[in-house]
C-alpha cells in the first residue's frame, strides 16, 4: 500500500455553509493522511471533532442531530447584553461531542483562531480544551456573547483570519489544503439605476449583519489565499444554500464532498497553477498582488 501524503487542513468560517467541511475531510482522507488542522468559527468546530477522534460519520450525525431552535433558544438569551445569546448551550454541546478531551491530547495536532477584544489582536488556541477553543473561534459578534477564557474575551476568528492560512505552519503537514466555504465576492461595480421598481427582499437585522459579514470575510478569505497560496484550494461554498440552513447538514455534506475530489484531482492535472492563476488575474490585478503566484 502506497504512503499517503501528510496533509494539514486550513477550514475557514462560514455558519452554515461549513458543514461543507465534513464531507471535504471525508474525501481528503481518501487521499492523505491528515497531519494537522487550523480552524477559524466552523472550521474550528468541524476540525476540533476530527482532531479528537470522531469520524466525518459521527460528524454528520452530530450536525443532523442538533436543531437551530436548540442553537438560538430564548432560554439562552445572553442577560450580559453583549450579544443575543450566551452560548451555553452549543458549549455544552461542544464538550459531549469532544468528550472534554484537551487539545494537547488530541489525534492530530489542532489549533483554533479567535480574536480576543482585549488585546485587539488574534489568539491561536493550541491548549486546554477543545470545546473552550470550539466556543471562542465561534462567538460570532452581535449574536453569540463573547467568550471569556482567562485574560482574554474571545470573538470569533474570522474577525481578522475567516481563512486561516497564515498559521499554517503552525501545524505540521508535506502539503497544505485550504478550504472556503464563504460566498464568492465581486470587484465590479454597476452604475446607479432609478427606473422602475423592483421587489426587496425583507431582512431581519441579524440578515443583514450576517450577509455582509460574510461578504466582507469572503474578500479577505480570497487575499488570504493568494498571498499565502496553499497547494491545494478547494472552493466548497454551496450557493443553493443559506447560512442559516443548519437543518440542511446532509446536502452540504455531500457538496462539500464532491467539491473537495474535484479539486484533489484538478490539483493532479499538469497546468493547474497556470489555470489557478488565470482564473484570477482580474482580481490579482485590481488589488495589486499579482506577483505573489509568480
Amino acid at each position: 500500500m502506497a504512503v499517503k501524503l501528510k496533509a494539514r487542513l486550513i477550514l475557514g468560517g462560514g455558519s452554515a455553509y461549513g458543514l461543507a467541511h465534513i464531507g471535504v475531510i471525508k474525501a481528503i482522507l481518501e487521499h492523505y493522511e491528515i497531519s494537522g488542522i487550523v480552524g477559524t468559527s466552523m472550521g474550528a468546530i468541524v476540525g476540533a471533532c476530527a482532531a479528537s477522534s470522531n469520524t466525518p460519520e459521527q460528524m454528520l450525525a452530530y450536525a443532523e442531530d442538533i436543531s437551530t431552535m436548540e442553537l438560538f433558544n430564548p432560554l439562552d438569551l445572553d442577560l450580559s447584553h453583549s450579544g443575543i445569546f450566551d452560548g451555553n448551550i452549543i458549549h455544552k454541546r461542544y464538550k459531549k461531542w469532544t468528550v472534554s478531551r484537551r487539545i494537547e491530547d488530541g489525534d492530530i495536532p489542532f489549533v483554533a483562531v479567535a480574536f480576543d477584544l482585549n488585546s485587539q489582536r488574534s489568539v491561536l488556541l493550541d491548549k486546554g480544551l477543545f470545546a473552550d477553543a470550539m466556543r471562542a473561534s465561534s462567538s460570532l459578534p452581535y449574536i453569540f456573547a463573547p467568550f471569556a477564557l482567562g485574560k482574554y474575551l474571545f470573538v470569533d476568528g474570522g474577525v481578522a483570519h475567516p481563512l486561516p492560512l497564515a498559521f499554517k505552519d503552525a501545524v505540521p503537514g508535506n502539503i497544505t489544503i485550504a478550504v472556503n466555504v464563504l460566498p464568492k465576492v465581486s470587484m465590479e461595480a454597476e452604475r446607479l439605476d432609478l427606473g422602475g421598481k423592483k421587489e426587496r427582499p425583507k431582512l431581519l437585522s441579524h440578515q443583514v449583519f450576517m450577509q455582509s459579514v460574510m461578504l466582507n470575510q469572503g474578500f479577505i478569505a480570497l487575499q488570504s489565499m493568494l498571498q499565502y497560496q496553499p497547494d491545494i484550494y478547494i472552493d466548497a461554498h454551496q450557493p443553493e444554500l443559506k447560512f442559516t440552513d443548519l437543518g440542511k447538514a446532509r446536502e452540504f455534506y455531500e457538496y462539500g464532498y464532491e467539491q473537495a475530489q474535484s479539486s484533489i484531482e484538478s490539483h493532479k492535472e499538469p497546468g493547474f497553477k497556470e489555470y489557478l492563476r488565470e482564473k484570477y488575474r482580474v482580481l490579482l490585478e485590481k488589488i495589486d498582488i499579482l506577483d505573489v503566484l509568480k
